[in-house]
């Protein structure tokens, strides 16, 4: 009678065992299928230039894969280190970068670069701040030649330097652009409403307007004899 108790307490047991096995392993592929698909959700938004709601989504991600060092959670930290360089957090961006070089034990060179030109881009930024016109001009070139002209805040930066040396047509058509790209953005919709009424300022008045079309010249004549 003992014997027979004791093999149903083992049987009682396995299966429980079993049970909670079959209930983890379910919970595990319930966490991994959730991580990608916040996963795809960051890269979406990482797509359309929304670096916030893409890094959220990167962070979730990464809680929803439990802390295990596989692949998966390489290839997530890797796009969020993209959003926080498309954002600007380039401290963040360089922390997660120390810690995927550590856990993955392997380099990430095309993200080093993104955030070393990152820091140019935000180098422009201060340099229109304080109306240092050469200083930027120099750096737009510098960051082209570094190919990210596509980044966001380089496209509205180069808008500003646009508008701040008096090129009102070419600064409005770029932030056209850019907001067509960006329509959530209230800054380059002040900005585009400026430039609209400082052109129906220069189209009503033909003083304005030909002392503006005098200093292009000007500038083209500089440009021409500076070249030479």
């Amino acid at each position: 009678m003992q014997k027979r108790k004791n093999k149903r307490g083992k049987s009682l047991s396995s299966f429980l065992l079993l049970f909670l096995l079959l209930l983890l392993s379910l919970s595990l592929f319930a966490c991994k299928n959730k991580a990608k698909e916040y996963r795809l959700l960051g890269i979406e938004a990482l797509e359309r230039g929304d670096g916030k709601t893409a890094l959220e989504n990167f962070n979730l991600a990464l809680e929803k894969s439990n802390g295990q060092v596989s692949a998966l959670q390489m290839d997530i930290l890797a796009y969020k280190i993209e959003a926080e360089i498309q954002l600007g957090n380039i401290s963040d961006a360089e922390e997660s970068l120390q810690s995927y070089k550590t856990l993955a034990k392997k380099d990430l060179p095309l993200l080093e670069e993104r955030i070393a030109g990152k820091k140019l881009i935000q180098e422009l930024g201060a340099a229109l701040n304080d109306n240092k016109l050469e200083d930027a001009e120099k750096l737009l070139s510098e960051i082209k030649e570094k190919g990210l002209e596509e980044d966001r805040e380089y496209l509205f930066d180069a808008a500003v330097y646009l508008e701040k040396t008096a090129k009102w047509q070419e600064a409005y058509e770029a932030f056209q652009q850019y907001s067509t790209r960006y329509p959530g953005d209230e800054d380059a919709k002040r900005e585009l409403s400026f430039l609209k009424n400082r052109m129906e300022a220069l189209e009503k008045n033909p003083l304005l307007k030909e002392k503006a079309g005098i200093t292009e010249k000007q500038e083209t004549t500089e440009t021409t004899e500076g070249s030479n």
